[in-house]
């Protein structure tokens, strides 16, 4: 197999893709606004407890930043000698997401006060060579792939099946489902057979969709009906090895009768829609902003010697004058001290233009 890591550093993020013989499988994503204003998977910390719940048989504990995290005690049972206010050593075995904390696992930490940092991530690019050993780590933009575009279509409900047909992806706080849809698909042979086939096609497509999009607990995926028990379970069989691959547990149970696959994928932190959309699920302020700063520059890169003005809505226009992340000198390193932003009202959120 021939995995690739693309990386791209923007001014406000950094983006990432993993890549599996020719196809994008994973997503990922650090922005500069968050740094160090949450714990990432496989820091050390040394915490301090802040209450022990018995009938959770797990503590809770002040990282010094973002929530609380969360250690079960396990199997054991609680530790010796912790108690509510107890300097600990903790290690994230998973981010935060939605409202839950971080889950963290003790570990042995020099003596110490104030809860504080000791060991922080590397880099995504690093992170990411890491847990896939042997992959190359290569510039986005030195290969074929646009990751524009994959985050893009990674926000759009409706994925589409190869050979046709598509995916229509909803996610609700208790699951994701997953309906696949024939229309547009053509082929020969009896009805049975082109069902199969949209189902086995759809079965390796919704499982990469749901490891591309970072999709957690509980999905259902309610497959074109076949009456055949062997149909059925050619379909489940082609749905587990197209999760073989995937670093996250994922138990797939057997389709139903009314052709409805279900399955549970280990949750390792938040949804690329959590970081990118706000509560409403439209494009976050920060999201719409960063997408500006890349046009500008993008046109700034086109037009090498004009000075630029940035027209953008209202609420993106305030994220920008207050510069929280420093976004203006780090452009003007790039492209020079040759832009300034302008107001335009009768934007919507998502709309900016670049005019010189």
């Amino acid at each position: 197999m021939i995995r690739q890591i693309l990386i791209e550093e923007n001014i406000g993020e950094t983006r990432a893709a993993v890549a599996e013989n020719g196809r994008i499988v994973e997503l990922h994503l650090d922005r500069w606004s968050e740094l160090r204003q949450r714990a990432v998977e496989g820091e050390l910390y040394r915490g301090r407890v802040r209450r022990v719940e018995p009938a959770l048989n797990a503590a809770f504990v002040d990282l010094g930043l973002g929530e609380e995290g969360f250690m079960p005690f396990g199997k054991a049972g609680r530790p010796k000698g912790l108690h509510e206010g107890a300097a600990i050593g903790v290690r994230v075995s998973r981010e935060a997401f939605a409202d839950k904390g971080p889950t963290l696992n003790l570990v042995e930490v020099p003596a110490g006060d104030a809860p504080e940092c000791l060991e922080p991530a590397p880099i995504l690019a690093q992170r990411l060579a890491q847990i896939f050993s042997g992959a190359d780590v290569v510039w986005a933009d030195e290969t074929d792939y646009d990751l524009e575009e994959a985050f893009e279509l990674a926000m759009d409900p409706v994925a589409p099946i190869p050979g046709g047909g598509s995916l229509c992806i909803e996610q609700t706080r208790a699951m994701v489902t997953i309906d696949v849809d024939a229309e547009g698909r053509k082929g020969t042979g009896s009805p049975l057979q082109l069902a199969q086939a949209l189902n086995l096609s759809a079965a390796k497509e919704a499982a990469r969709q749901i490891r591309l999009r970072g999709l957690g607990g509980i999905a259902a995926i309610d497959f074109v009906h076949m009456r055949g028990q062997p149909e059925r379970k050619a379909v489940e069989q082609a749905l587990r090895q197209a999760f073989r691959k995937d670093r996250a547990k994922v138990d797939v149970a057997p389709l139903s009768q009314f052709c409805v696959g279900e399955l549970a994928r280990q949750r390792r932190g938040r949804t690329l829609a959590e970081i990118q959309l706000d509560d409403t699920g439209a494009p976050s302020v920060e999201t719409c902003a960063l997408a500006a700063i890349r046009r500008l520059e993008s046109e700034a890169k086109a037009q090498r010697s004009r000075k630029l003005i940035l027209q953008v809505p209202a609420e993106v226009h305030a994220w920008l004058e207050a510069d929280t992340i420093g976004w203006n000198a780090a452009l003007a390193e790039r492209i020079g001290a040759r832009f300034t932003l302008a107001l335009k009202d009768e934007f919507r959120r998502e709309e900016c233009g670049v005019k010189s």
